[in-house]
């Protein structure tokens, strides 16, 4: 992977400067609040500013140091499900923000041991998505990643795709259980079935005033799919760059999306097979 080198280079974190960094960016924190809510208390506005620069700098230095975590989680995953490390490498980041976000040093857990199980939520989330699991139970979506996992071994194995027993025998399950997993369908997304029915209907699918729809939604629905199907004069965005560039978890950025999809639907039904576009 093309980023290893790059993330060797940077040092790792001793014990006190996991410490002294989380401190570092929790008053970065209360400086941000403070400034922004008008509570000074006894600091200037220039001292809170300091003290918001210093926690950024914090924040950055714990995440280049954690990166190797999620090379690891991303580069494993890559090989069970065949899924481009480079992505699962973005989602897993995404974890380690929500880790770094939530850690609380001063309870003495080892950063590495909670981060982990932050990155390997979000990664497994991620190739879950990819693998079109998206409306599958967690631990079902997982049954299906490690199917299609086995199904892409056995195809680079046997040079022809296998057939379900194969892939059954390879599980050590049922014929029957295996067949209805992988028969899972992930939803048909919005321009896919805007193709259908144009197609069929033999018409040009008509004029949306996109911007009058997305006057009724909030001002954070409007931003997420502003930048999700690129309403901002730019190409569309992935969930993680969205996440990234309104600070938000994906989980969050993909659930604001869905809400925001539904009620233009609401307002607006042939929107479900419209490709919304500026």
């Amino acid at each position: 992977m093309p980023l290893r080198p790059a993330l060797a280079a940077e040092p790792l974190l001793t014990g006190e400067e996991v410490h002294a960094l989380a401190r570092a960016i929790e008053a970065g924190v209360l400086a941000r609040e403070a400034r922004l809510g008008g509570g000074w208390g006894d600091a200037t506005p220039d001292e809170l500013a300091e003290l918001e620069r210093i926690g950024e700098q914090a924040w950055q230095r714990f995440i280049r140091a954690n990166l190797r975590l999620v090379a690891m989680v991303a580069g494993q995953s890559a090989a069970r499900s065949r899924l481009p490390e480079a992505d699962l490498f973005q989602e897993g980041c995404l974890g380690l923000m929500a880790a770094v976000q939530r850690y609380d040093h001063v309870r003495g857990h080892a950063f590495a041991t909670y981060a982990l199980f932050w990155i390997r939520s979000a990664v497994g989330a991620g190739s879950a998505r990819q693998l079109g699991a998206l409306n599958l139970p967690t631990s079902r979506a997982e049954q299906l990643r490690a199917a299609r996992g086995v199904e892409a071994a056995l195809t680079q194995q046997l040079g022809r795709v296998p057939d379900r027993t194969e892939v059954a025998a390879a599980l050590g399950r049922s014929v029957a259980w295996t067949a209805a997993l992988l028969a899972h369908v992930a939803p048909e997304p919005l321009e896919a079935a805007e193709a259908v029915v144009a197609a069929g209907a033999g018409e040009a699918v008509p004029d949306l005033d996109v911007r009058g729809l997305l006057a009724h939604l909030t001002p954070v629905q409007r931003a997420v799919l502003e930048l999700r199907l690129g309403f901002v004069g730019e190409q569309a965005q992935s969930l993680a760059e969205t996440a990234r560039r309104l600070r938000l978890s994906v989980g969050r950025v993909r659930r604001i999306e869905a809400t925001a999809l539904e009620e233009l639907r609401g307002i607006c039904p042939q929107a479900a097979v419209w490709y919304l576009s500026a």
